[in-house]
């Protein structure tokens, strides 16, 4: 099944800057992790945290629309995606993990995989 994807909103793809969006997400998940126990704040009974980024925090990385990105405290697993203003898919979802016993990330976004560490 194709991916949806809202070409009219889209910039070019070369233009972006993934590494800077990917740091930004590693950031605010690490300090998620790092500030509460993740499993009382978002879904209760279970150990998912959740950030949200609007769009004037993804305009400075050149990217459309909105995030939602989720991490399981747990397994590390981050999970999300990039919407535009209708709620369609921009592109393929996030996709990551976090590495016990560091602070780094391995994120993919949109097809761009990114390693980054936060400390």
């Amino acid at each position: 099944m194709p991916v949806p994807h809202d070409c009219a909103s889209d910039s070019d793809d070369s233009d972006r800057d993934s590494h800077g969006l990917a740091k930004a997400i590693a950031e605010r998940l690490h300090a998620r992790r790092q500030a509460a126990a993740i499993h009382t704040t978002d879904f209760q009974g279970t150990d998912i945290g959740c950030i949200v980024m609007p769009r004037f925090e993804l305009r400075r990385y050149r990217y459309p629309g909105h995030a939602m990105i989720c991490e399981v405290a747990s397994t590390g697993e981050v999970l999300g995606t990039l919407l535009n203003k209708g709620g369609r898919r921009i592109c393929d979802p996030i996709t990551g993990s976090f590495t016990k016993g560091t602070s780094c990330y391995a994120i993919n976004i949109c097809g761009n995989d990114e390693t980054l560490c936060v400390e």
